[in-house]
């Protein structure tokens, strides 16, 4: 794989270039045995500038304004795929690139170098990025499922942009999917499914990939879809279950697999977030009627607190972004159809409201907090 060097784009005044040194973080971690402090230095895009908030119920702080002339729906700041970390970065797409970010300053990102998307690292304070290149001329002629349209690349980086390792590219139909103890785990395409028509269903297995070699060892699950990745867990769907309980968790570290626990409101209709540690998963349940509950899944204990109705999962695309945050055993969401904000503690099971809701865009999104 070619080396890319990482460069600004002058249109996004909010990113610096990598060269330009490391950012200093000033949080710090914890092992989230304990009930966590009230989140504070919560950061939010608001739909094309940047705020802070000391507390949940603080003045809107701006740290990066809307540019000059941009248009009522162009929004510069938007990441895709965001996540905080456990040791405190902010790390998602923005516009084909890998970025990092502090929320002690959240007007300033890192490039880190290109990407479609990223996982995490089992090793601090890196991550994974993926690009792609069209499976016809990247594959050489090999007969492949039609449904392989790319072939994937990785790279590690640090998330203070000091340069790292080159990274290598997979075998055609695998994508990676995560990083574990034992080494990336991927999904492999082994088929079309022909019962649909016209269209190209993938038939998928999920498997682990030798760290040398990058050829699958061993197959963590056949004919399953994979639904949610995060630091310490994948979670996937098995495709020909037909019974509940088709949703499995599957610990990377500890290379063992569970099925998710039951909620009495509804079933996990797959689509979620999992916080850095892996423990906690906030997903969205499908009731009797819709598709419109938050609940938080507690994987290491088995439980499930159901957080209720939310006005912004009605009538969405299931397999799209929540617009929530991971801030170690905080999760913060945030409607987008009128801006309030909600804080839950997942270990205490305390809830706290912001108590006006914020003046947002329908492009906005919650970031992450400070971690002291």
């Amino acid at each position: 794989m070619t080396a890319v060097t990482p460069r600004p784009r002058a249109a996004l005044p909010w990113l610096v270039a990598a060269a330009l040194g490391p950012l200093i973080l000033t949080g710090c971690t914890s092992d989230g045995s304990q009930a966590a402090a009230p989140p504070r230095g919560i950061v939010l895009n608001l739909g094309g500038s940047i705020g802070v908030l000391d507390e949940i119920d603080s003045p809107v702080k701006i740290a990066a304004e809307r540019p000059a002339g941009a248009g009522p729906g162009e929004d510069i700041h938007a990441l895709s795929e965001q996540s905080q970390l456990s040791s405190g970065e902010i790390v998602g797409i923005d516009d084909g690139s890998l970025v990092s970010l502090e929320p002690d300053r959240p007007e300033r990102a890192t490039v880190l170098g290109p990407a479609v998307t990223w996982f995490p690292s089992q090793r601090e304070r890196k991550a994974w990025a993926v690009t792609e290149q069209p499976a016809p001329t990247a594959c050489g002629g090999e007969e492949l499922p039609e449904s392989v349209t790319a072939r994937y690349a990785v790279r590690q980086y640090d998330l203070s942009g000091r340069p790292g390792p080159q990274g290598y590219a997979l075998p055609c139909g695998i994508r990676p999917l995560a990083d574990s103890a034992q080494g990336l785990i991927g999904l492999l395409t082994t088929t079309d499914d022909s019962s649909v028509g016209n269209a190209k269903k993938a038939r998928t297995d999920i498997v682990l990939l030798d760290a040398k070699t990058h050829l699958p060892t061993r197959t963590l699950a056949k004919n399953a879809s994979v639904v949610s990745t995060g630091p310490a867990r994948v979670i996937w769907r098995q495709e020909d279950c037909g019974k509940s309980g088709c949703i499995t968790a599957y610990d990377t570290t500890a290379n063992k697999k569970t099925p998710l626990p039951d909620c009495a409101a509804g079933t996990p209709a797959g689509r979620g977030v999992i916080s850095a540690d892996g423990r906690w998963y906030a997903t969205v349940l499908t009731t009797t009627t819709a598709a419109d509950h938050l609940a938080v899944l507690d994987l290491a204990e088995g439980d499930c607190e159901d957080l209720g109705q939310q006005a912004n999962l009605s009538g969405v695309d299931l397999d799209g972004p929540l617009e929530v945050a991971w801030s170690q055993t905080d999760l913060l969401v945030l409607d987008t159809t009128n801006g309030a904000l909600t804080n839950f503690d997942a270990v205490s099971g305390r809830r706290t409201d912001r108590k006006s809701n914020l003046p947002i865009t329908g492009t906005a999104q919650i970031w992450g907090t400070r971690l002291n």
